[in-house]
């Protein structure tokens, strides 16, 4: 991971060093009397993290961090058993202007890289690390095996919440014990809001009982990408029938062509009982189609995730 560590920006500094780093950094800035931040963020970059990956996550750290002032702790493990003991650091911090002139946002990121011989001094310099009094979340990005993040136990427990990918996470994730499991997040649920908003609406129309009345299927059809959206997608339709009634229903995922491709439809017993919805995310754009038993109606609207900096921001805080 010495290669990731590498490939972020900002100026190495002794370890030891970190807060002097960061005075030295801020002594010319016109913002250094105004460089509160509001919370911590650590982000651990798993073993499936490459240079080019983890320089994307840093702008979407920084993009997130334009609405939020925070503190970043990045950690950029070795996982090389026999590598020596070693860690070193790097400081990174910028400034942008908020709401107005006199509205600055600051962010600063302490970026470690660090040998197994000396995970177990971890705990103590990211707690050195950390901006004082301010909540912390923590933000496990291609880890190679939840097992792992058992080592990690004092930022699993304290953070308020704990985020972490589907789309790239392994098959464990779901399995893990996580010591706070109500804290837990999933940015590719979080990424789907804009889509569940528009069926939300769309469906809000119709009594529950139109909709579960007879309801035999639910098929959810996606670009092979899209498999953890679409997982966390026909989750959340699931259990907004459920809550609606509806029982005895078959939930079933499917493959479709084209990249950003998403379709649904749901299946009754009343043939002349429809309900279908496509998107391209790749167009922005999306139709609804359905006679549940009060006429045909038909709506275009757009698709689109979440930028990834406004899905931290969701996952986080709501």
């Amino acid at each position: 991971m010495s290669a990731v560590f590498d490939a972020l920006p900002g100026v190495e500094a002794p370890v030891g060093g970190i807060t002097a780093g960061f005075g030295r950094l801020w002594a010319d800035s016109p913002a250094k009397e105004s460089r509160a931040v509001q919370l911590n963020l650590v982000l651990h970059l798993g073993a499936n993290t490459t240079p080019a990956d983890a320089q994307e996550q840093f702008r979407h750290t920084l993009g997130f961090a334009q609405r939020y002032p925070c503190r970043v702790v990045v950690l950029c493990p070795d996982f090389e058993e026999k590598a020596p003991a070693e860690m070193r650091a790097k400081i990174y911090g910028e400034c942008f202007l908020g709401k107005s002139k006199t509205d600055t946002r600051c962010v600063e990121f302490v970026i470690l890289h660090y040998t197994l011989a000396v995970r177990s001094y971890l705990e103590n310099q990211v707690s050195v690390c950390l901006s004082t009094d301010m909540p912390l979340y923590y933000w496990g990005h291609r880890f190679s095996s939840a097992k792992r993040l058992a080592d990690y136990h004092y930022l699993l427990t304290r953070s308020q919440r704990i985020l972490f990918d589907s789309a790239v996470a392994p098959a464990d994730t779901f399995t893990y014990p996580w010591p706070n499991l109500s804290a837990v997040r999933d940015l590719a649920y979080t990424r789907t809001l804009p889509l569940r908003q528009n069926l939300g609406q769309f469906l809000s129309r119709y009594a529950p009982a139109l909709i579960t009345g007879g309801l035999s299927q639910v098929t959810l059809r996606h670009h092979e990408s899209l498999a953890a959206e679409a997982r966390c997608l026909l989750g959340w339709v699931k259990k907004g029938l459920a809550r609606s009634g509806a029982t005895g229903v078959a939930f079933e995922t499917g493959d479709r062509d084209g990249e950003g491709g998403l379709a649904m439809e749901f299946a009754y017993a009343d043939a002349k009982k429809t309900f279908r919805w496509s998107a391209d995310l790749t167009r922005n754009q999306s139709e609804f189609a359905g006679d549940l038993g009060t006429g045909r109606t038909t709506q275009a609207l757009g698709a689109h995730f979440l930028p990834p900096d406004m899905a931290l921001s969701e996952a986080m805080f709501f």
